[in-house]
């Protein structure tokens, strides 16, 4: 059974009673964290340098779609969103068009390529919700040797939760929703728990706005049957708000879930950004996650709610959504946009945003094995150098990984005692040839989309040969 140890770091174990160990020796065994140590002095097969960096549980990411950010990155950034809307309604065509006109390999390597900057961006667990290629996304748990928890979104297509025609807001037919929830739970038997328990399955429906009630009451029954979790975006946008009261006679759509019995702590729920003070309770009472996506809802102009569900009782995970995946950097958007929607320096601070990013996320996915450093947790592991320019220096470890260092920091992380990722390579990755293919891929989507006049006049075309 094999042993890793990494050596003379300054270790915060996370959890939700965190103690920090300067200079100390994480000792991994057969995949099992087993004790923090002043100076481990046994055998190992596996030894990791830790000097000048911080040791951390492995982040989670907590909801992304993966294969819908590296072809549209850059496209709208400086648009106005259509009122009402979200970030991704007018990227959606392209989307679209990209999961009809693409090959399965030219899919594979976009899904990779962006698999690839979640984890050089600091994650361990990625919490998939799949729009398509759920098949690449399982073979890449396991060659890549991370951590997931997938569901397939019903309904599993980008155009029936909606694009922009003709300056509005449509959505395509969804076809039939209850057979993509029976998808779901097929995956679920077939493949939850493989490769050594780093693949789970959990149900994923699109939205209270998306999915016909009874959907969401049979998903809410299987999520009580099977022990699984329910995660889907909740009080995302304007337009999914007047949906649900102009269905329900003026209810949020926390109270419209609430009312059906879907809530409670096997729902993780995205966004929650348009609520009423009279929401934060009843996620409360219920024990609801919610999942802070700080820089993706900034690209909307927009600070959500984050202290505020802290100081009321809800349990927060932190996720990146889609098109940036350095983690700490949505750490520190986190705690300094929240800081300005409170006006106030002192909250949240750089240890309320990393036990969101760790041991919250954990406890959303009802996962006591995630999220701290402890003995019997599994060793799934973040080091990280706080000892450059930017970051030293250290005054106060966690604030220097908060405030001031980046992805490209990141050292080494370790799923089960076995290294992921080391100085931002995906060990188990051909980076190099996997973004060439992701790039020439994106060239064949960009090109048919201009022809169909579906990209917006600013495209700027690179020559070919620096593809």
């Amino acid at each position: 059974m094999p042993i890793t140890v990494i050596r003379e770091g300054t270790v915060w174990t996370g959890g939700f009673k965190p103690e920090t160990y300067p200079r100390a020796d994480v000792v991994i065994h057969d995949g099992v964290i087993t004790g923090i140590e002043p100076r481990y002095a046994g055998g190992c097969d596996t030894e990791i340098d830790a000097g000048g960096c911080i040791v951390v549980p492995g982040f989670i990411n907590a909801h992304v779609h993966a294969g819908c950010t590296p072809h549209i990155r850059g496209m709208t950034e400086d648009a106005s969103i259509l009122e009402g809307g979200a970030y991704y309604h007018s990227l959606g065509s392209v989307l679209t068009l990209g999961f009809a006109k693409l090959s399965r390999d030219e899919l594979a390597a976009i899904m990779e390529w962006d698999c690839i900057a979640m984890l050089a961006g600091g994650a361990t667990t990625i919490v998939e919700e799949n729009f398509g290629g759920h098949e690449v996304w399982i073979d890449l748990v396991e060659r890549l040797g991370f951590r997931s928890d997938l569901g397939i979104s019903y309904p599993n297509s980008v155009g029936a939760i909606g694009y922009i025609k003709d300056g509005k807001i449509v959505m395509d037919q969804s076809g039939d929703i209850g057979a993509m929830f029976e998808d779901g739970l097929r995956l679920h038997d077939a493949v939850h728990g493989k490769f050594d328990n780093r693949l789970h399955v959990h149900l994923s429906p699109h939205g209270p706005d998306t999915v016909p009630e009874e959907i969401l009451r049979a998903t809410r029954a299987e999520c009580d049957q099977r022990g699984i979790n329910a995660n889907l975006h909740l009080a995302q946008h304007l337009n999914e708000r007047k949906t649900i009261a102009d269905k329900t006679g003026g209810k949020t759509s926390i109270e419209y879930l609430h009312d059906i019995g879907f809530l409670g702590p096997h729902v993780m729920g995205m966004h929650v950004t348009f609520i009423e003070d009279r929401d934060i309770p009843i996620l409360a009472k219920t024990k609801t996650n919610v999942v802070h996506g700080s820089y993706r809802k900034a690209k909307e102009a927009l600070v959500g709610p984050f202290w505020e569900y802290i100081a009321g009782g809800v349990n927060v995970a932190i996720a990146t959504d889609s098109f940036s995946h350095d983690l700490i950097q949505d750490l520190r958007f986190a705690a300094m946009l929240g800081k300005i929607r409170q006006k106030d320096v002192g909250r949240p601070t750089a240890d309320h945003v990393l036990a969101c990013a760790t041991a919250g996320a954990a406890k959303a996915m009802n996962r006591k094995d995630l999220g701290h450093l402890n003995p019997g947790a599994r060793g799934d592991v973040a080091v990280i150098d706080i000892s450059t320019p930017f970051n030293s220096p250290v005054y106060n470890p966690l604030r220097s990984l908060v405030y001031y260092s980046n992805a490209r920091d990141i050292r080494w992380t370790l799923v089960d005692g076995e290294p992921v990722t080391k100085d931002g390579r995906v060990l188990a990755s051909d980076v190099d040839t996997v973004g060439k293919r992701a790039r020439q891929a994106t060239q064949k989507l960009w090109d048919l989309a201009e022809s169909e006049g579906l990209l917006p006049m600013d495209r700027y075309k690179i020559p070919s040969h620096t593809h």
